[in-house]
């Protein structure tokens, strides 16, 4: 039965039968009490839907958290993770293993008076897990950190040598923590301004990486902010970014892959490959630009993060006050065709000029969650960070090689999902995190992930969207 619904004004019924609030609004239902006591840089959601946040608080709503705290699913504090004294300094990234450890990198010699040179991993609890050994570590600072499928470690920054091996910008590390050699960058990343970094990594389904920085060469071959290599580490030719995006100060600082193997990438850039693109763009699979998608002028600065929703449109962070001359303080929302999707209404967003979003996570209900350096959301006050209403979201079919195929049932499941033969792979979300590994399983537990649209990969080739009730 239908029953009449009495709709408040931030209210709109969809289809007839669920309510939901006002795409950009903020969701009262998460709410962080006094929040974080300074600016937060990154944030990674757990499969659980508890989310992490780091940057340079020493504390979350009044409670003593160096750098590094875990929240639960409304926002409250976690107080089963305790980072103890955390990092020395700050922490710049974040990425969550699947199987509740947590990696996290930055701009530290020590993390909770244990010896960890820019990079650490932590148990579920938050203590620093041992096992992870990177000898003397990275010799600068971390500003990524990218989870392969197959357990490796992808990690990219400022820092020239990892363990005492040459390693300009960028390394990968095996799931212990030691330097992978087999992964042999040559001369990494070069830079004619010396402000030489990779704040992005994204890896694709045939295992090539697209990497995304502050840098004018990889291995001494022309690269502007952007460059794909393969598996081992040498350049992938096949994809000629031109002249690239010509930055200021941090190039390409977020990325996003579409399904169809073109990038969503926002920055700190005006032109990409000669064409005027103020600070986002989407480049074709071939690194060639993207002239189907057409924002505008653009955000009026720079962008720090973008969110890929399964519908398309991208969810963008960072410092600007406009999008093509209409206000929008640091948080926003672009159709497929990168012009604005005005139905994404955050109103006076964060409300300063010199406030910013560093970092945007998408939930799989579409809720989306923004940390940075901001004291108000919308008039409302939320300290360094908030989670705001997404609407509903379509899914477009995920494609890899071939179109998307159905051999898990029930769909949606409950919690276990049955496939129809023995099958190794990965439970990814939508921005194309893995989630969950499978190593020859016939049914799997869903219970670890919260309630949402999932992508699920086989080995093999096979693709499905799935979806956890």
């Amino acid at each position: 039965m239908i029953r009449t619904l009495t709709l408040l004004p931030t209210l709109v019924l969809t289809g007839g039968l669920a309510l939901f609030a006002q795409p950009g609004a903020i969701d009262p239902t998460f709410d962080p009490g006094a929040g974080a006591n300074d600016r937060l840089f990154c944030a990674a959601l757990r499969p659980d839907g508890k989310l992490l946040v780091a940057g340079e608080l020493t504390a979350f709503d009044g409670i003593q958290r160096n750098g590094l705290a875990r929240l639960n699913a409304d926002g409250s504090l976690d107080t089963a993770f305790d980072p103890g004294d955390g990092p020395e300094f700050q922490i710049y990234c974040l990425a969550t293993q699947p199987d509740g450890k947590v990696l996290a990198g930055g701009q530290f010699n020590t993390y909770d008076g244990v010896p960890a040179n820019m990079i650490v991993r932590l148990n579920p609890d938050g203590s620093v897990d041992n096992s992870f050994d990177t000898g003397t570590g990275a010799d600068w600072i971390v500003l990524s950190i990218k989870l392969q499928p197959d357990g490796k470690i992808l990690v990219g920054g400022n820092f020239l040598e990892f363990d005492g091996v040459p390693r300009s910008g960028i390394a990968r590390l095996n799931a212990d923590g030691s330097l992978d050699t087999s992964f042999d960058p040559g001369a990494g990343l070069g830079s004619t301004t010396g402000a030489t970094g990779i704040s992005a990594f994204l890896v694709q389904p045939d295992g090539r990486i697209v990497i995304g920085g502050s840098f004018n060469s990889y291995d001494g071959v022309p690269r502007n902010s952007i460059a794909r290599i393969h598996a081992d580490g040498s350049l992938d030719t096949s994809f000629d970014p031109g002249t690239g995006a010509q930055f200021g100060f941090i190039g390409i600082s977020d990325m996003a892959l579409q399904p169809d193997g073109k990038i969503v990438v926002g920055g700190d850039f005006a032109v990409y490959d000669g064409v005027p693109r103020s600070y986002l763009a989407r480049v074709d699979a071939d690194g060639g630009l993207d002239a189907g998608f057409l924002p505008g002028t653009g955000p009026d600065s720079w962008v720090n993060a973008i969110a890929l929703q399964p519908d398309g449109k991208v969810v963008v962070g960072g410092f600007f006050n406009s999008f093509d001359d209409v206000l929008r303080n640091g948080l926003l929302r672009v159709n497929a065709d990168g012009t604005l999707d005005a139905g994404f209404d955050t109103g006076t967003g964060m409300a300063l000029v010199d406030e910013t979003v560093f970092d945007v996570v998408l939930q799989p209900d579409g809720k989306v969650l923004a940390a940075g350096e901001f004291t108000v959301y919308d008039g409302t006050p939320r300290n360094h960070i908030v989670r705001v209403e997404g609407g509903v979201l379509t899914a477009v079919p995920m494609q890899d090689a071939g179109e998307e195929v159905s051999f898990a049932w029930p769909n949606p499941a409950e919690r276990t999902l049955f496939l129809s033969r023995p099958a190794s792979g990965v439970v990814c979300d939508a921005q194309g995190r893995v989630l969950m590994h499978f190593q020859r399983e016939m049914q799997l537990d869903l219970s670890g992930l919260v309630p949402g649209r999932y992508v699920l990969r086989t080995d093999d080739g096979r693709v499905q969207s799935i979806v956890r009730q």
